[in-house]
């Protein structure tokens, strides 16, 4: 299935014919056609060429699963030196049946005009559809899952909604909701990524958080660089598995070298602080250091240089200024939080950064993850727990399995 370019296939011949145009098909048409098959389905697909046909040498049709690696691909090619007249614009080809199809199931199809111009642009067109299921066996054995107790409640202009999940063994990880007033649409996604809500009873059941943001909360780990490369190594672990396990997006300066090396660590580090929705200081011994510039060409000044030992401290700085500031102001602080590993002490975390929340990692993990996402861990009652960040859990994964080990 892989495209035809120009010079591979008529190039070799006249290279100066890959100078000229070809054009994206036309009036691309699905038809779904008769399959005696009751657990799959058959489409051919029909198309009309371009008027930039002049050059024309062939289609490739290819299909594939949304969401799937499954691809099937037809070529159809003209013979060598044909040269089509304007007038077939009008006329209609059409693919052979692509059969085997899973029911209700969507597929994209992509008709290509051959040869693929060697500028890659409006030489294709796409189209996606659904297979069926319902009309060819019936609708209570295609009947999908779907939440049978929804119940509705508003209190003044806020509507809360509750249903109950699917089984888990239909695989389904997420939810949304539509909701239509006054004309208006309104889309929450909803993610169940509490596990678990345990009381006094010994009750279980499953919390949902909604997805109220179009993308995940943004963090900033800053960290410093002077507990040497096992304490870099442990932040870069602990930014992956919050990235993993968290539904957060993560910023960190060793992910992004590149844009670091253009900006410059504060200027990247600056914009990262205005861009981030949450900051996140990880306290060590050497983030209290008070330092005195090494000497020229020493190896003190070799090691500072390959860490980014001096930006790192006045990003951490600039940080520290930034609380007291917007504590002086009376401005909400809980944009900032600090942090300690378990080989770390409370006395690491510098004074104006005790103003902020501050954890212990890793097990004030749920604490963290409650930050993130404005979800309270304590009601009447009972208390929620979180599966991937429980201390039972929490090793059990590749990710955090890996902190562990770094810390």
């Amino acid at each position: 299935c892989v495209p035809w370019p120009c010079l591979a296939l008529v190039g070799k011949e006249d290279p100066h014919i890959c100078q000229h145009y070809v054009q994206a098909p036309t009036d691309v048409t699905v038809e779904l056609v008769q399959d005696s098959n009751p657990t799959s389905d058959s489409v051919v697909i029909s198309w009309k060429p371009s008027y930039y046909i002049a050059f024309l040498r062939g289609f490739q049709v290819i299909l594939q699963a949304l969401g799937g690696s499954t691809v099937a691909c037809q070529l159809l090619l003209f013979h060598r030196n044909l040269s089509l007249p304007v007038s077939h614009a009008e006329r209609v080809y059409r693919s052979d049946p692509f059969h085997g199809l899973s029911l209700d199931s969507q597929y994209a199809v992509t008709v290509m005009a051959l040869p693929v111009p060697e500028e890659w642009e409006k030489f294709y067109k796409n189209k996606i559809f659904s297979t069926r299921c319902a009309e060819k066996n019936g609708l209570e054995a295609c009947k999908k899952w779907y939440p049978e107790q929804v119940k509705v409640q508003h209190d003044g202009i806020d509507i809360s909604v509750t249903f109950n999940l699917a089984p888990e063994e239909l695989g389904i990880s997420s939810y949304f909701s539509l909701c239509y007033t006054s004309g208006m649409k309104t889309y929450t996604d909803i993610k169940p990524i509490l596990k678990q809500h345990e009381d006094s009873t010994g009750q279980e059941e499953v919390v949902l958080l909604p997805g109220r943001r179009a993308t995940p909360p943004r963090l900033l780990l800053c960290y410093s660089s002077r507990d040497g490369a096992a304490h870099v190594k442990a932040v870069l672990q602990l930014g992956a598995f919050i990235q993993q396990h968290m539904a957060t997006q993560v910023c960190l300066d060793l992910w992004d070298s590149l844009s670091v090396a253009e900006e410059g660590s504060v200027v990247w580090h600056c914009r990262q602080i205005r861009e981030s929705d949450f900051i996140l200081v990880i306290c060590s011994k050497g983030l209290n250091y008070r330092h005195q510039s090494p000497a020229s060409g020493s190896q003190e000044e070799e090691e500072a240089k390959m860490f980014g030992t001096f930006s790192s401290d006045a990003v951490v700085q600039l940080i520290r200024e930034e609380v007291c500031q917007a504590k002086a102001r009376g401005q909400d602080l809980s944009k900032y939080m600090a942090a300690i590993f378990e080989y770390s002490e409370e006395t690491d975390i510098p004074t104006e950064l005790r103003l902020v929340p501050h954890y212990t990692l890793t097990s004030d993990l749920p604490l963290l993850f409650s930050h993130l996402h404005s979800v309270a861990l304590h009601q009447p009652g009972g208390y929620l727990k979180i599966g991937n960040m429980s201390e039972e859990g929490f090793s059990k994964l590749p990710a955090g399995a890996a902190l562990q080990t770094a810390i």
